[in-house]
Formats: C-alpha cells, sequence, structure tokens
C-alpha cells in the first residue's frame, strides 16, 4: 500500500514539474514577444503571455519596437487567460489547442478549424526580441 502512493505522489510531482517546465517557456521576458502566425488564418500580431496568467497583443513598428495593442478604439477585449492543462493542452481564451511542439524559441499549436471540423489549423509562435 506505501508503494502506491509513493508512487501516485512521484507521479504528480513529475506532472506539476513538466507543467512548470512549460509554462515557463511560454512567459516571455521584458524584452520578448511571440510572433503569431495561424496557416488558417493571417494576423500580424505579436503576444507576451505573462505570469499571472493573462497576456497582451502588440503590434510591431516596421523600423522597430513594440506598440501594446489590446484594444482597438471602441473595441475594448475582455479578459485576457491562459493557461496549461493536462501538460498537453493550452487554454487560449476558453480554446483549447493541442501542443505539438514547445521550445524556448518555438512553440506550435494544432486545433480544428471551427467551419471546417475536419480541417486541422496549425499555430505557430515564434520568439522575437525587442533590441
Amino acid at each position: 500500500m506505501k508503494k502506491i502512493v509513493i508512487l501516485i505522489c512521484l507521479s504528480i510531482q513529475f506532472s506539476c514539474t513538466k507543467q512548470n517546465e512549460l509554462e515557463t517557456i511560454f512567459i516571455a521576458k521584458e524584452n520578448e514577444y511571440w510572433q503569431y502566425k495561424d496557416d488558417c488564418q493571417s494576423y500580424g500580431v505579436y503576444f507576451k503571455f505573462n505570469k499571472k496568467g493573462d497576456y497582451d497583443k502588440y503590434n510591431r513598428f516596421i523600423n522597430g519596437g513594440f506598440d501594446l495593442f489590446n484594444n482597438d478604439g471602441d473595441l475594448i477585449s475582455g479578459p485576457r487567460s491562459w493557461s496549461i492543462k493536462n501538460d498537453s493542452t493550452f487554454i487560449w481564451d476558453n480554446e483549447d489547442y493541442k501542443i505539438e511542439k514547445c521550445n524556448p524559441k518555438q512553440i506550435i499549436l494544432s486545433y480544428y478549424h471551427y467551419k471546417e471540423k475536419n480541417r486541422k489549423c496549425k499555430i505557430t509562435l515564434n520568439k522575437v526580441l525587442d533590441k
């Protein structure tokens, strides 16, 4: 019985450690941004995922630098949240994305298209630095 309890505790510990490692990769440092590319849609936006579980959107100027872009004129975004579930699912504004690849320079997520149910879409987030 003691062995089973120890095994359960160890598996929980390893699971939490992996989730924390994944979260650390998503969280951007002061001069880091994630460049967003969705192969099913086109956007020229950058993101910063923050420790407290929220995120910010940014535009990038042609000659360098980033500008906070959470709200667009009279269109005000609501709460912007993110989290990781079960070491394999990225939850972004209540939408689930499968984590296909995750390292400090690139994150690849996938989801099924909302209109074409059999079409799998891929989001690529590449880390860029503000110099």
